[in-house]
């Protein structure tokens, strides 16, 4: 994802969701009050950003098709 996006992602990882029934993962990297969204270009990934405009979460919609 770092390469394909060109994000650099924190290495510290608080809580990690997979979705089972559509095949969503959602990996946070730290607490944040209403972190704000924001789908890449494909829409394939959602990057969550902190007060700090630093990345809090990354959500991957349909793992199956990144």
């Amino acid at each position: 994802m770092e390469r394909k996006y060109g994000l650099r992602l924190p290495r510290k990882v608080v809580m990690v969701d997979y979705g089972e029934d559509v095949g969503d993962l959602y990996v946070r990297f730290k607490y944040a009050e209403k972190p704000n969204g924001e789908p890449t270009a494909d829409g394939r990934v959602i990057v969550y950003h902190d007060h700090d405009d630093n990345i809090a979460a990354v959500e991957i919609l349909d793992i199956g098709k990144l």
